[in-house]
């Protein structure tokens, strides 16, 4: 049972991924005679469960299984690339081991499919800082719904009031908010005119200290970390 739980996104919180999903994304399109998908229609869906982003991409509704086997593909594009380039943000490692040394709870609470967890959490080196993983599958609904951090203080046996959500982008920060959490936005690729409600705003996460997160969990205050 954890006192009080950190739970952290994965894609644009813990890990520079971006550049590699959209690349993720664009080979799918190609392989599949679609339009490739711009920057700013990544931009719109990053963060959101492929079950929402397929449909799109396809321009129609989806038959069958298509949704599975476009997302399973595309997956599969993203985790070759991220075997060989992916790097978590600077300060992320650090950030978790004070935490860990603080006694807080750690998880990961994630749109991405559950193989892109099991594949990146030992291979990035944080299976044994991180003790909870919620990826796509395990909720039934996903953000801005709160299921998923929901998931997490739950497998980690915190109170939501007593969890501290980091975030990256608007449906996160939602889906915080909705679990009753308070949530640290990161301004990773959005303005924070559009992650409203957060406690804070930083940067990176080189700029948090275990000692800041046990100040923000008890605070009401929102300022912005520039």
């Amino acid at each position: 049972m954890a006192s009080r739980a950190a739970i952290f996104d994965l894609d644009g919180t813990l890990v520079d991924s971006g550049a590699l999903h959209h690349r993720s994304w664009r080979r799918l399109c190609a392989e599949l005679g679609r339009p490739l998908m711009t920057d700013a229609e990544f931009k719109a869906c990053f963060g959101h469960a492929n079950a929402t982003i397929v449909p799109e991409l396809l321009g129609r509704a989806p038959v069958d299984d298509e949704v599975v086997r476009c997302s399973e593909r595309k997956e599969a594009i993203y985790r070759e690339l991220a075997g060989r380039e992916l790097t978590l943000f600077p300060g992320a490692r650090e950030l978790l081991l004070d935490l860990r040394a603080a006694g807080w709870g750690i998880a990961i609470g994630s749109s991405t499919p559950r193989s892109n967890l099991d594949f990146l959490v030992p291979h990035l080196g944080l299976d044994e800082l991180v003790q909870v993983t919620v990826g796509m599958e395990d909720v039934a609904r996903h953000k801005p719904f709160p299921d998923v951090f929901a998931e997490c203080a739950r497998r980690l046996g915190a109170a939501p009031a007593r969890s501290l959500v980091f975030e990256d982008a608007p449906a996160g920060v939602a889906a915080g908010l909705a679990a009753g959490m308070t949530v640290v936005a990161l301004l990773t690729h959005h303005p924070a005119s559009s992650l409203t409600g957060a406690v804070t705003y930083v940067q990176g996460l080189w700029e948090v200290s275990a000692a800041d997160c046990a100040r923000w969990l008890g605070s009401e205050e929102c300022h912005v970390c520039l």
